[in-house]
């Protein structure tokens, strides 16, 4: 299956059968791909892989740089373009054009959701570690 898609299996993915969603966001200057697995109950095995694909340094004026259009202009990874279609193809995605407002609103809003669970997780560990500590 891995000839099927080959530039997932280049960036070390293994089990196609069990991805079941992933996500895109941008950090600063690169773009972040997080695919996410289905995973039994009690598996060792990690339940998502992330990857970060650098972009090109700013050559444009800095005025420009500032606007939508440079935005849009902006060029990602061949290898990232290529694993999303390669991913649109495995999850049998229709339309791999996602920049719609509502899908951007529920993308950004599950980041929040994320994020609250992970802080709050932290803040519950170092609270034990307090606890521990009297």
């Amino acid at each position: 299956m891995s000839h099927s898609y080959p530039t997932l299996a280049q960036m070390g993915i293994t089990s196609f059968d069990n991805i079941s969603r992933y996500q895109l966001r941008r950090e600063g200057r690169a773009d972040v791909l997080k695919i996410y697995y289905h995973r039994p109950k009690g598996s060792l095995l990690s339940r998502s892989k992330k990857f970060t694909f650098a972009r090109p340094k700013s050559l444009g004026p800095m005025e420009f740089q500032k606007t939508e259009q440079w935005h849009q202009l902006e060029d990602t990874s061949p290898v990232l373009r290529q694993a999303l279609c390669e991913l649109h193809q495995l999850l049998g995605v229709d339309n791999p054009v996602e920049d719609s407002a509502d899908n951007t609103k529920v993308q950004l809003l599950a980041d929040l959701e994320h994020m609250e669970r992970v802080m709050q997780s932290k803040l519950d560990e170092l609270r034990r570690q307090i606890e521990a500590l009297k």
